[in-house]
């Protein structure tokens, strides 16, 4: 007698079961890119702090991060105002990302600046929200800059 070779149901149901929960939850993360404009702009906004950071304990100067809640814009320079930028090490040009348009941005203070140690000018806490204006319901995205040390987090 020859013997059959094939799948059993059991496998075929599994094999569906398993593609459909695959499916069910990987593809609204193809269809829109929402969350993940809201986790780049969060990345982008905390490295910007990071470098100016580290940028002023380098040089032993003070450079200011700009963030403009109004144009989802960030800049780094060395005057508040950013008409001193810093350069962007990666283009060599005025270090300014801008943020998605389906982010919103909140700050506790638009301008936040690193002394010679790293400390944050004021010396206070900072925070940034980082929201998913399409789906609000997406919890925000929290950045904080700690006192006395600068410490972003």
């Amino acid at each position: 007698m020859r013997q059959l070779r094939g799948f059993t149901v059991v496998e075929l149901v599994a094999v569906i079961v398993i593609t459909g929960l695959i499916a069910a939850i990987a593809a609204p993360r193809f269809i829109g890119r929402d969350a993940f404009d809201a986790r780049g702009a969060y990345g982008t906004l905390m490295s910007a702090l990071r470098y100016a950071q580290k940028t002023a304990i380098a040089q032993r100067t003070t450079v200011f991060t700009n963030v403009n809640t109004a144009t989802r814009t960030v800049c780094l320079g060395y005057t508040n105002n950013c008409s001193t930028p810093v350069l962007d090490p990666a283009t060599r040009a005025a270090y300014v990302k801008v943020l998605p348009n389906n982010v919103t941005v909140t700050a506790s203070t638009a301008i936040i600046g690193f002394d010679g140690l790293g400390s944050p000018l004021p010396n206070a806490v900072a925070t940034f929200q980082i929201q998913n204006a399409v789906v609000p319901s997406e919890p925000a995205r929290t950045i904080t800059v700690e006192a006395e040390t600068g410490y972003v987090r």
